[in-house]
């Protein structure tokens, strides 16, 4: 039972400390060696293979080696810390568990944007947002920034928080680097476009697989935590209207809830790389988003990640009770 308070106490105090200073640049961060590993096993698979084919099995080895490879590391990383010195051990623990939330720094990514609205013209407004979204920001308007701003923070939520939250509940450490390390892949490989199609292809999927529970538990949380705002039952409604208004089948679902509980639209036209993209309208009866509705988007999600939190760790709890346990 020690064991068990102790992983508990591990994965609620990286929530904390994530919550608390987010993801300092000093601050050395796992993710970012994944990232550039990913970068030259791009590089290696694109030398080796030129086929369509070939690159979908050049993408299938890069997950296999990157996040597969990051949960072996993991694995060996925590069982090698316990054993010289119990704590260090849950030092290395709390440091891993806190490398894969984002919850942090994606609230400090909004409020930057909702800061920089404030100011004169709105140059620092398109480039904070662009830091979030990879559509084309240099010509947006108030509510396009603040519609960018807001799809991202509730897409995010979902695989920046409660995603790896949820996976960390289910198998500590080692499952959420895994998790982790197939959202970087997704992220950084899994576009639709002529150069990622083949070799993103299998971390999409993967991506797709893996975000099925988060991204339905992240959209019911949100109208839970809008029951809190008075606007539970719209969130629902829009909820099951919408869930499916996106090319991705877990998107939609937190950003349903939310443009329902905060009664704005959400889709619409976009632009990347100078070519349009029209998407499909989620909640379309509500307003246009405005920098207002970022502030109420924080404060909402504000909500869904302290429920969250407490949702997850109490179901840790009950399997780690079970004596379920990876390391």
């Amino acid at each position: 039972m020690e064991k068990v308070y102790l992983a508990i106490a591990a994965l609620g105090a990286a929530y904390l400390l994530d919550l608390i200073i987010g993801d300092p640049r000093w601050l050395p961060h796992p993710v970012r060696a994944l990232g550039l590993l990913i970068s030259l096993l791009e590089k290696a698979v694109r030398r080796i293979f030129r086929s369509g084919p070939g690159l979908k099995l050049g993408g299938v080895i890069t997950v296999l080696i990157t996040a597969g490879g990051a949960a072996l590391l993991t694995y060996y990383v925590l069982k090698t810390a316990y054993q010289a010195n119990f704590l260090i051990g849950i030092i290395v623990e709390v440091y891993i568990l806190f490398s894969v939330f984002a919850g942090g720094d994606l609230y400090r990514h909004l409020s930057r944007v909702d800061k920089d609205l404030e100011q004169p013209g709105l140059q620092k407004a398109r480039a904070s947002v662009a830091l979030l979204v990879s559509r084309d920001t240099a010509n947006l308007d108030e509510s396009g920034i603040s519609r960018a701003a807001l799809e991202s923070l509730f897409e995010n939520s979902a695989d920046g928080l409660i995603g790896p939250l949820f996976f960390a509940a289910l198998g500590g450490p080692v499952l959420a680097v895994f998790y982790k390390g197939v959202s970087t892949l997704d992220s950084m490989l899994g576009y639709k476009t002529v150069k990622y199609k083949d070799i993103g292809y299998f971390a999409a999927r993967t991506d797709d697989f893996l975000n099925y529970i988060p991204a339905r538990l992240t959209a019911v949380i949100i109208v839970l935590a809008g029951i809190l705002q008075g606007r539970g039952k719209e969130g629902w409604k829009v909820l099951m209207q919408d869930h499916n208004k996106h090319a991705s089948p877990n998107s939609a679902w937190p950003e349903a809830a939310a443009a329902g509980v905060l009664g704005i639209r959400f889709g619409g036209a976009d632009y990347f790389d100078g070519a349009a993209v029209e998407r499909p309208v989620i909640n379309a009866a509500g307003d246009l988003p405005l920098r207002k509705d970022i502030q109420r988007g924080l404060l909402l999600f504000q909500r869904v990640s302290i429920l969250s939190a407490i949702v997850l760790i109490v179901f840790a709890y009950y399997l780690r009770s079970g004596e379920v346990f990876l390391f």
